[in-house]
């Protein structure tokens, strides 16, 4: 009895602490949850600007579009001032019909309010990119834009605030009452650099900002193509004796059509050397890449051979690019390297490809050899002992399994041995590992499975160097 009691007991006592969430009106579960104060005042404040905006130029005002980058929300909070708080607010807007459509606006929160205290202005149908970062070493954060003037015509400008004059925020009624009447021609940020920029048809940015020289100054990296020459070039940008300099220019392969993709990552050594990777289109379709570092104190292409094209160069099998293979924080450089096929076939389907990371004096070494799946997702790290002694061919003839075979190759005129199959099943097509079969990975409606074959040449490998060996690919590698 005395155990129903306190059974009893203690329902009615979740019976009340849970009504005031259980029971509430059906108007306010459906609330939208209310916005800060300093949101509202953000809005007030961007809104009187576009008002005013129209009401001086007789049309309405647009949100300027961000096409590419990291930065690109329409209002961006930034760390300006570099004390670590985020204390100014960025938007994008666009004037149609007049010069220097798109204008980019800085706010500064002063007290609780929200005041402009910069305007960027520039030309073009929309901003491709935009970046911060701190390149005349004093004052408030640059800002690196590259317009969009039309469908494949860019222009990097490069744009100080430091020009402005500020009052301090020890009293912000003050502070508040000088900078409210400022016109938007006295907030006008300064333009230290206009120059010509290409996008790579991934639309990465042609335009990069990092201390590529390590003088522990940030340079603005440009790089661009001459489609009537094909040629192109990386020029370095920084900030010397008072105004933003051209310091150094590099080529790129000579004959490229197209660029595909810009990266910036490291060079191999224990001095973390940057190093800008520009990977290109030659007239016959082959890809080639480039790879621009400071070598010596001197801006180079270390890939670049005699003849002016990079040693970098991908025929035939082009699904792969350069990423960090191995995981130590190095770009690695693919070179795709064709299997023997057997039987009426006269061309290879299958390529093992082999991964290289250049290092800080420029030279190359071999990093490992992998075979890379990217319709199933998935690549295998291949052990060097199978160079020379292996083929590869598909068997998709189980709906919901698709199984790569790898055989033991034994010359053209005798069949090759199968000695492994990796598979992809479809769980949500109700296809699982058969018995005997090893799982090396599953995700939501796939599983990965391997099984080795009985036969005559030993590979070499074990279940866990296949656990070791295999992994997925990233979506992040191909588009990042």
């Amino acid at each position: 009895m005395k155990k129903k009691q306190a059974a009893l007991g203690l329902l009615l006592v979740m019976f009340v602490l849970l009504s005031g969430c259980l029971f509430k009106p059906p108007d306010d579960l459906y609330r939208q949850p209310e916005r800060s104060t300093g949101y509202e005042k953000l809005s007030a404040a961007i809104r009187a600007v576009r008002l005013g905006l129209e009401a001086e130029f007789g049309t309405q005002v647009e949100d300027a579009t961000i096409l590419s980058g990291d930065n690109t929300a329409n209002i961006q909070l930034q760390d300006l001032d570099g004390d670590g708080l985020r204390e100014s607010a960025v938007t994008f807007l666009r004037v149609p019909g007049i010069e220097k459509p798109l204008k980019i606006y800085i706010f500064t929160q002063i007290g609780e309010e929200y005041v402009v205290t910069g305007v960027v202005e520039g030309e073009g149908s929309a901003i491709f990119a935009i970046d911060y970062a701190q390149i005349n070493g004093e004052g408030r954060k640059e800002l690196a834009v590259n317009w969009q003037i039309s469908n494949g015509a860019y222009q990097l400008g490069v744009y100080t605030l430091d020009e402005i004059s500020l009052p301090g925020q020890d009293r912000e009624e003050e502070a508040l009452e000088e900078v409210r009447p400022l016109a938007r021609s006295e907030l006008l940020a300064t333009e230290r650099l206009l120059t010509r920029c290409s996008v790579a048809t991934d639309t990465s940015n042609g335009c990069r900002l990092l201390d590529l020289d390590q003088d522990s100054r940030i340079e603005v990296l440009v790089t661009r193509m001459d489609t009537s020459s094909q040629s192109g070039q990386v020029e370095v940008y920084g900030w010397r004796d008072g105004a933003i300099a051209l310091l150094a220019v590099t080529d790129l392969s000579a004959g490229i059509t197209a660029m595909n993709r810009i990266r910036t990552n490291y060079l191999a050594g224990e001095y973390d050397q940057p190093a800008l990777y520009v990977t290109s289109t030659l007239a016959d379709n082959s890809k080639v890449i480039d790879v621009v570092a400071y070598v010596d104190g001197r801006l180079t292409n270390v890939a670049l051979n005699d003849d002016g094209v990079s040693r970098e160069v991908i025929q035939g099998y082009t699904e792969v690019n350069p990423t960090d293979i191995n995981h130590d924080a190095v770009m690695e450089l693919p070179a795709p390297n064709p299997l023997p096929a057997y039987g009426e076939s006269t061309s290879s389907n299958f390529w093992l490809i082999d991964w290289a990371q250049y290092d800080s004096q420029g030279h190359r070494n071999h990093v490992l050899t992998t075979y890379h799946n990217v319709s199933d997702g998935w690549y295998l790290e291949i052990p060097e002992s199978w160079r020379d002694q292996i083929t590869i061919s598909r068997n998709d003839q189980v709906t919901g399994r698709r199984e790569v075979v790898f055989s033991h190759w034994r010359g053209e005129n005798q069949e090759p041995e199968p000695f492994l199959s990796l598979y992809r099943l479809s769980s949500s097509r109700g296809v699982s590992p058969e018995e005997g079969w090893m799982v090396l990975w599953e995700e939501e409606n796939v599983i990965y499975a391997a099984r080795f074959h009985t036969g005559s040449w030993s590979c070499g490998l074990d279940e866990m160097d296949l656990l070791e060996r295999f992994s997925t690919i990233q979506t992040s590698w191909y588009y990042n």
